[in-house]
């Protein structure tokens, strides 16, 4: 189980970034923790994959969110989504569109 407090530095950059926007999260268990934040229509998701959380410690979690500018990232993902892994974000690819 990945240190609640690790979890916590991310919720917090999150609030701090998106301060006006509603902010809601879940487990993946053992792939990582889902974030959401929605506002009047907007909605950013971001997953973190559990092997970021569990390579940085709380203090260094939200300075490399903001060196590699997640903030900037997520806000472009759209309609995608946000993956946030060792390497830096890199946006998800779009649920497809039901048949």
């Amino acid at each position: 189980m990945t240190d609640p407090s690790r979890i916590d530095a991310v919720r917090t950059y999150l609030q701090a970034a998106f301060p006006q926007h509603e902010l809601t999260d879940k487990s993946r268990g053992a792939n990582g923790h889902d974030f959401k934040l929605s506002r009047e229509g907007s909605i950013y998701t971001m997953t973190v994959k559990r092997s970021f959380l569990d390579d940085h410690p709380p203090e260094d979690i939200a300075d490399l969110l903001k060196r590699w500018q997640t903030e900037r990232a997520l806000k472009k993902s759209e309609t995608s989504g946000l993956i946030v892994g060792n390497g830096g974000p890199c946006v998800a690819w779009p649920d497809a569109p039901p048949s």
